[in-house]
């Protein structure tokens, strides 16, 4: 099923597209630089910290599975299958990029902010490029927004705490 999905992905490449999908996963990271900049704003710092804690931990948790699964990626093993762009670093399991766009979801969700749909149309679009470029499983998507949300609620369970026993100390 991996497999298949995969090369059905691969029927939808275009040069133009590529070069589109190729930018776009990479805007992950200008994603969060910009949720590092909200902590400038007092009006933003409580969103900013609650997201950038929940997309730490998920990176964190990414990077320790990636070295325990050691999952080859699915160009090195489907025939057939056709990367586009450069060789990735890393295993496959699972997708930090998927990780980290659905912890930036994850995190707007659960601190209730109205911008949520838009960050989860973001995640959704950084998981499928994913899939275009051939560098991860349906799998790894599955297990990077699991992971992610894991982590974030985690993080969102220990900050309400946080909060609550703020409020019963003052």
């Amino acid at each position: 099923m991996n497999a298949q999905i995969l090369l059905w992905f691969q029927t939808l490449r275009q040069p133009s597209l590529n070069d589109l999908v190729l930018c776009f996963t990479n805007t992950i990271w200008i994603a969060t630089a910009f949720a590092a900049v909200l902590l400038c704003f007092r009006k933003t710092r409580s969103l900013a910290l609650r997201v950038l804690l929940g997309l730490a931990l998920t990176m964190v948790c990414s990077t320790l599975l990636k070295a325990l699964f050691q999952e080859p990626r699915p160009f090195l093993t489907i025939p057939g299958l056709e990367r586009v762009g450069p060789i990735p670093g890393g295993s496959s399991f699972p997708s930090s990029h998927t990780a980290a766009a659905f912890a930036l979801f994850w995190g707007t969700l659960f601190a209730k902010n109205r911008w949520w749909p838009l960050v989860l149309l973001y995640a959704v679009g950084i998981a499928l490029s994913r899939l275009y470029l051939g560098v991860h499983y349906p799998t790894d998507l599955l297990g990077g927004i699991v992971l992610s949300l894991l982590c974030c609620w985690i993080v969102t369970r220990l900050w309400n705490r946080a909060i609550r026993h703020r409020k019963e100390s003052i």
